[in-house]
């Protein structure tokens, strides 16, 4: 058997084993993930502090930890209280804003049909046959949301579990991971080094820039609607700082239906502040995309929107993170152990 053949079978099993250890055994040991995670990201905060001769790793991490835990700790308080109010809101507006929509469309359809006198008519009838449809998805939404929020409990639990275990891991991290690679046999140790670096790096410049870009997208979005006096600034500014996670379309795929709606009904004022804000959005993120991504750390945007929509259909809505990082899993083992150990042949 050729090395090409050998290389691409052990690619398939490391895609088969990596899609069964997301399914099946990260779910069990979630706290504990989150606290490895965690423990990625908060390294250069713990090494800052370590600076100074006097303090000690374990206090380095308690610091961090403090500190992370104040600042978080406020963001959420405020973020999940502003949404809150906005979903119960939202909720008991629900039959108006089916009403506000129907008349919406007519009034689309009437100032469409002043422009294309040829409009398909089923295509209107089945906007509106689909409507109820549409307010289905809308309220299926908020019931998970506020489903979440009812399992609050559980998330406190598990949350607090993350932070417990994250001490540990961060504190404990350079003496497991030695021990780890004693271990193994002294053949493979250079390979896992290697593996280990490539995987950190590529984990942490992921996790850390996604994390900041979508922070960036959902500040600015909130500020931008507020300013524009839009209801349910918070909720809205949350779903554009999740649609941030999806490569070259992002925030677009709400706001330019959006704005273009207003721009057909005759509100251009109101459209062109959705551009605005989706314009200033963009630009603001573009510049601080190649200081916060890095070039040699972030995936072709292709590659990565391929990931996302793979990872959705494999894992459901944590594909949006489990698919990225799965690549990148793939990519360094691929590169640092399958194809030392299976060349491709020259032809």
């Amino acid at each position: 058997m050729s090395n090409n053949a050998k290389a691409a079978i052990s690619l398939g099993g490391l895609i088969v084993g990596t899609y069964l250890v997301i399914m099946y055994v990260l779910p069990l040991f979630r706290p504990f993930v989150i606290a490895l995670f965690l423990a990625i990201m908060i390294e250069p905060g713990v090494k800052l502090v370590q600076k100074n001769p006097k303090i000690s790793r374990g206090v380095a991490v308690a610091i961090v930890l403090v500190v992370l835990g104040l600042v978080l700790g406020l963001l959420i308080a405020l973020g999940v209280t502003e949404i809150a109010k906005e979903i119960d809101q939202l909720s008991r507006n629900m039959g108006g804003l089916s009403r506000s929509f129907s008349e919406s469309l007519d009034n689309l359809v009437g100032r469409t049909e002043d422009f294309f006198a040829y409009l398909p008519v089923p295509f209107v009838e089945a906007l509106r046959e689909n409507q109820d449809k549409l307010f289905q998805v809308v309220r299926t939404g908020v019931s998970g949301v506020a489903s979440f929020l009812g399992g609050l409990p559980e998330f406190t639990l598990v949350f607090m579990l993350s932070i417990i275990s994250t001490f540990f891991i961060s504190r404990d991290h350079p003496r497991f991971s030695e021990n780890l690679l004693k271990a193994l046999p002294r053949s493979w140790r250079k390979q896992a080094r290697k593996v280990r670096g490539e995987l950190l790096a590529g984990f942490v410049g992921y996790l850390r820039s996604r994390f900041v870009l979508m922070c960036m997208t959902g500040i600015m979005t909130v500020i931008g609607f507020s300013i524009m006096g839009i209801s349910y600034a918070w909720l809205l500014g949350l779903v554009c700082a999740l649609l941030d996670l999806m490569p070259v379309v992002g925030p677009s795929l709400l706001i330019l239906p959006w704005a273009g709606y207003h721009f057909v009904v005759g509100h251009f004022g109101f459209g062109l502040g959705l551009i605005i804000v989706l314009a200033v959005n963009s630009i603001v993120r573009q510049i601080a995309e190649g200081k916060v991504m890095g070039e040699n750390l972030d995936l072709h945007p292709l590659v990565a929107l391929v990931s996302i929509y793979v990872g959705i259909r494999l894992f459901g809505t944590k594909g949006f993170i489990a698919g990225p990082l799965a690549v990148i899993f793939i990519k360094a083992v691929y590169q640092s152990v399958i194809l030392p150990m299976f060349p491709f042949d020259e032809e």
